[in-house]
């Protein structure tokens, strides 16, 4: 048998890895399963059995892949493992059809035994392109439809965002009795299994018996108890697929009758051969984990003495977290182990911040994943190491991992007893039973590099195995090692893009030479999955760096560490708070500890965009680099590196129509971008320009010659022309683009938030934002008061916003509450959209216009004072301000209105109504009419040191990165819709979104200036 092999029959593939587990199910090109399989950790597709004795669970035992003992035979749509445990025999079948599968468990036993069953799916049910850029994306979106009859479980699954216009659809079940369910990997393997390695749910009677809309679509189905004995007792599940389902998720699609006819005859087909399951690769841990035992208080106080904590986070007595003299961040086990996410950071080497410089970053994260995603420049296509798949932990093949050989036996390390985190870099803490491993991994300062090293505090020496698993989806299938005097270097396949685009580009593993220390280098794999293996024998420590350039660079951490804090400090400058800025003692702190850490996230969205949870890499967003970098840059000073974003962002002007992608990749791989855009794209640019202006008056700058983009041609023109004249033609798309003879932009694609676009193409024809109208208005206001030297261009600024201006008044202002979008007719009869008179959404306040309104000067001051009032009485909440008094309706994933804000499952993220980022402006709103206590609480807010003193139902989060949401803890979608008054009264946790990458911190850094400006 080679690596891996295919079942198939009709549409469906199942592919089988030689250790067992099922790499994918595949429906044509829909993924069923959410994370492929792999030869390290198998699959998270898996039937676990559970026997009992005397009540209580004696074992269990997953029947598939590494970690069970069981012989495979395998055929052309069907396969069989087999094996015995404990004196019980089994044996498993998969049984292929065209649309459905089956899985059938035999078991005998000469002892009797109580026993269960628990069948387990990760689902993407998506292209493969769709579920791998991002799984937890992909889950959101999935909806599951729960029906229990008597002693049926069935469970329909269908993705809401479609896929090339299709829903695809699975239902699952038991051909016999179920006892509970669960539709999470949250639910099933619980957060405590960053430590133990054990799923929650094999501890558990049942599984949670309730439907989960998260971020880890996973189902699982479990049998009733029933006896294990000599005579054979057989249970069967089941898993049928449709391509698409168009309609709302409210019913089954497939009747018992047509799954049992299916069943009896695919059970009546003979299996035509067999094979052994061979031996398991080398480096195979069997996920044997290592955590780092507790530590004492002593050794707690010797690392980290209680003098030198600052913002101690402390739960039920319960020592968590705090920050110490340099404002790193020490995070426990018993934190970790009650968070839904993983606490993680990305660091990046560079020497400065540099607009458009490649850098190099990892992200880091507490489980003792020390380098995942690792990558030089552009952070979708020029990846080293591939990126952890989920926040639990739950494949540990991803990244880079280190092996520790103990008893003679090889374990992974997982939970370390203690993790410190600096701006780029972190240190893990093992204590073993008779020594500590310290393993630390910094970015180095100079922009040279990243630089591991591995201690034994004792000086004892041990065998390690340092495994990394390439990305093979940017490196290609078969990368290049070169091994020459202490350096290995990882060249891309010659046939990848990544050489093509990148030809000089290579990655350097650079070993340290020390007497004794002698490095095994090896790589395991094939063309799907390939590992550098890098294995020591009785060592101390160990030291390596990951380079760019094949030049070794003697660097040492501590130094590097203090360089990368003092560089990050010395970037922020002045900004400092002073006692009486603060309204609260405590706020001063707290203020001062996130504000450099904030602005490292703004730097990492900046300089290599991707975050925590958007792991799968970014390219620079029109909206968002014009916000959060720019708005930081320009309030610390550094107009040099603005003014080189400016001429970045309009050398990608459209020739053909004078607007903007969504989204750029500002490099090698220029042509590459977003092929529509939302409405207010065409904004931001000619806002940093009005911004910059203000800011420096270097009107010189629009006298550079740049040239166009092509969106046909995908390339740089060879026409160039004045920024003044790039301005104009942007007058001219807004011009171009106004509803029918008015002056009333057009809705587009979209605006800022993105969930909101009609489910009916032909709306955004008669549609409006009132939000960008505003942004437009202020925008070009800014722009004409500032110009002084090109009158023209001043003249056409000035005349085209006040007929703008005079619009707004008349379309949008029909009465004293803004609504959020007007519909507008070619008579010009316009109706409201998302506000009291909307009897279509039944959504009456919008945030946006309403605190927008301010930021643009629109608003007269007694329309500022009922705005802020609307805010206060409809979209205060404990944890910030709401994007809308109520979310969009849901039913079942089908969009009537708006797009995604009714095809998402899970209520998280816009969905959930508190985006950070509207949060932060409302923020800036509050500054600009000089409500600054109210400012300041309202910063406070989303500052996450500590939060519970301040949000009373704030759910335990990191400490020391930026949350892009505050996202209520409901169920589902419909427990949503019944309860949301109860996030209002607190009655409800909150939970934090998604992490560090956003316009976000930039923004919050740069208001916070603001306030502190204006509390002297």
């Amino acid at each position: 048998m080679k690596d891996k092999r295919q079942l198939k029959n009709g549409q469906l593939t199942a592919t089988v890895l030689k250790n067992g587990a099922l790499a994918s199910i595949k429906a044509g090109d829909t993924m069923i399963n959410q994370v492929n399989g792999n030869q390290l950790d198998g699959s998270l597709m898996n039937i676990y059995l559970r026997v009992f004795s005397a009540g209580q669970i004696k074992f269990f035992i997953p029947l598939l892949g590494p970690k069970s003992a069981s012989n495979l035979k395998i055929g052309n749509n069907q396969a069989s493992w087999s094996g015995s445990i404990n004196g019980i025999d089994y044996q498993v079948k998969l049984l292929l059809g065209s649309n459905t599968w089956f899985w059938t468990v035999d078991l005998t036993s000469k002892q009797v035994y109580q026993a269960d069953l628990t069948y387990v799916q990760d689902l993407g049910l998506g292209k493969a392109s769709f579920v791998e850029s991002n799984e937890a994306y992909a889950s959101q979106y999935i909806d599951h439809l729960i029906i229990k009859e008597t002693e049926t479980i069935t469970v329909c699954s269908r993705q809401n965002q479609s896929q090339s216009g299709d829903h695809p659809y699975l239902q699952q079940g038991s051909l016999g009795a179920l006892k509970s369910y669960s539709t999470d990997g949250f639910q099933f393997y619980g957060t405590a299994y960053k430590q133990t390695d054990i799923p929650q749910a094999m501890k558990q009677a049942n599984l949670a018996n309730q439907k989960y809309q998260y971020e880890f679509a996973l189902t699982a189905l479990r049998t009733p108890r029933f006896k294990v004995s000599l005579q054979t007792i057989g249970k069967t599940f089941y898993a049928a697929f449709l391509p698409d389902q168009p309609n709302d998720n409210q019913q089954r699609l497939f009747s018992a009758e047509r799954l049992q006819h299916e069943y009896e005859r695919l059970a009546n087909i003979k299996l035509e051969q067999g094979l052994t399951l061979p031996t398991l690769p080398s480096i195979q841990h069997k996920n044997a984990v290592l955590s780092g035992r507790q530590l004492t208080e002593a050794e707690l106080q010797q690392f980290f003495p209680v003098e030198q904590r600052k913002q101690v986070e402390i739960n039920n007595g319960q020592l968590l977290s705090f920050f110490d003299q340099h404002r790193r961040h020490i995070v426990l086990p018993e934190k970790e182990v009650q968070q839904e996410r993983m606490t993680g950071n990305v660091i990046m080497s560079y020497a400065k911040v540099e607009a458009g410089k490649p850098v190099l970053a990892t992200t880091q994260y507490m489980c003792g994943v020390f380098a995942s995603q690792t990558v030089f420049g552009n952070t979708n296509l020029n990846i080293l190491s591939t990126n952890t798949r989920n926040a639990l932990n739950a494949f540990k093949a991803s990244g880079m991992r280190i092996w520790l050989k103990i008893a003679g036996n090889w374990r992974i390390l997982t939970m370390p007893s203690l993790f410190c985190m600096s701006y780029e870099g972190a240190d893990w803490y093992y204590k073993l039973a008779d020594d500590l491993l310290k393993i630390s991994v910094e970015a180095a300062a100079s922009g040279d590099g990243l630089l591991f090293n591995v201690e034994s505090a004792q000086n004892r020496e041990y065998d390690l195995r340092v495994v990394t698993q390439l990305d093979l989806q940017t490196l290609g299938k078969e990368p290049q090692l070169l091994n020459d005097k202490g350096s290995l270097a990882v060249l891309p396949d010659q046939d990848s893009l990544l050489a093509e685009r990148c030809p000089k580009l290579r990655y350097y593993y650079n070993f340290a030479d020390h007497s004794q220390q002698q490095v095994e280098i090896n790589d395991l794999g094939n063309e799907d999955e390939k590992y550098l293996v890098f294995e020591y024998h009785s060592v101390q420590k160990i030291k390596f760096t990951i380079t760019t350039v094949a030049a070794k660079v003697a660097f040492e951490i501590a130094e590097q560490r203090i360089a990368n804090e003092n560089k990050l400090i010395d970037f922020l400058g002045d900004l400092k708070i002073q006692t009486a800025q603060a309204p609260v003692a405590e706020y001063l702190q707290q203020t001062d500890l996130i504000i450099p850490w904030f602005a490292h996230d703004a730097l990492v969205h900046l300089l290599s965009p991707h975050g925590l949870e958007q792991y799968g890499g970014a390219a620079w967003g029109t909206r968002d680099v014009s916000q959060g970098p720019t708005e930081l840059l320009l309030g610390l000073g550094h107009f040099d590196q603005v003014k080189k974003i400016i001429l970045m962002i309009y050398r990608h002007q459209f020739i053909e129509n004078g607007s903007w992608p969504q989204w750029f990749m500002f490099d090698e791989y220029a042509d590459q971008f977003a092929d529509e855009s939302h409405g207010d794209i065409v904004v931001w640019p000619l806002k940093i320009v009005a911004d910059y202006l203000e800011k420096t008056h270097d009107e010189a700058i629009l006298d550079r010659e740049l040239p166009f983009f092509s969106l046909q041609a995908k390339q740089s023109t060879t026409h160039t022309a004045s920024l003044a004249e790039h301005l104009q033609y942007q007058l001219d798309y807004l011009k171009k683009h106004f509803l029918f003879d008015t002056q009333v932009s057009s809705y587009g694609d979209g605006d800022w938030d993105d969930t909101l676009q009609p489910a009916n193409a032909e709306q955004k024809k008669t549609m409006a934002s009132t939000w960008t109208m505003e942004l437009t208005i202020g925008a070009l206001n800014a722009l004409g008061n500032i110009l002084s030297r090109h009158s023209m261009l001043k003249q056409n600024v000035q005349s085209l916003v006040k007929g703008m201006e005079k619009d707004f008044k008349k379309y949008f202002m029909q009465d004293e509450i803004l609504p959020g979008f007007i519909q507008m007719n070619r008579q010009h009869q316009v109706k409201p959209i998302i506000h009291p008179n909307d009897q279509t959404t039944g959504i009456a306040y919008r945030l946006l216009p309403l605190q927008q309104g301010i930021l643009s000067n629109i608003f007269s001051k007694e329309q500022i004072g009922r705005a802020l009032q609307l805010i206060k009485d409809n979209l205060a909440f404990p944890d910030g301000v709401r994007l809308m008094n109520q979310p969009a309706p849901y039913t079942g994933g089908v969009s009537h209105i708006f797009k995604r804000a009714e095809q998402s499952a899970c209520f998280g993220r816009e969905i959930g109504l508190m985006y950070t980022h509207a949060h932060i402006r409302y923020a800036e709103a509050l500054v600009a009419v000089q409500l600054n206590d109210q400012a300041w609480e309202a910063l406070m807010k989303v500052n996450p040191i500590n939060l519970q003193q301040r949000v009373k139902n704030a759910a335990i989060r990191q400490a020391n990165t930026y949350f892009s949401s505050s996202d209520g803890d409901f169920a589902d979608r419909y427990a949503a819709a019944t309860d949301f008054a109860k996030l209002k009264t607190g009655e409800i946790a909150v939970k934090g979104g998604w992490r560090l990458y956003s316009s976000g911190p930039g923004i919050y850094v740069a208001v916070l200036q603001k306030l502190l400006s204006k509390n002297v």
